[in-house]
């Protein structure tokens, strides 16, 4: 039979491998408000169409609670677009999530939660869409 292994905390043990599992005992119940997990994203997605800087707050409280934001800017002039885009990119930073781009003028501000995946050329050759 082989030796006998040393446990420094209670004494000599088997080599069976059935050694005790400390179990925790913990008196608060799981469901603690100081035990809850992340807030999970969002399954939902917002959409705006600013007309001006002021929207800057609505879409940096949406970006913050984890939902996505889908910002179209069409609707924008140039020096107020450019500025909700340096806010923008700044809200990304600060709360590590991303910003794509989807289309000229649309951005796409994703929490770190949600995971974007980009593909820029599809490898699909079958010409489905293409019915000329």
């Amino acid at each position: 039979m082989g030796a006998a292994l040393r446990d420094d905390y209670r004494g000599w043990l088997a080599p069976s491998g059935r050694y005790p599992v400390a179990v925790p005992d913990f008196e608060e119940p799981w469901d603690s408000p100081e035990l809850d997990p992340a807030p999970q994203p969002s399954p939902r997605i917002t959409q705006v169409k600013p007309t001006g800087f002021e929207s800057a707050r609505e879409i940096g409280e949406h970006v913050r609670v984890g939902t996505p934001v889908i910002m179209d800017l069409s609707q924008m002039a140039a020096p107020d677009a450019k500025r909700l885009i340096d806010f923008a990119s700044g809200l990304v930073f600060g709360t590590r999530g991303t910003m794509e781009r989807i289309a000229r003028r649309v951005f796409l501000l994703a929490p770190p939660e949600i995971e974007v995946m980009v593909i820029d050329n599809a490898s699909d050759d079958s010409g489905f869409y293409n019915q000329s």
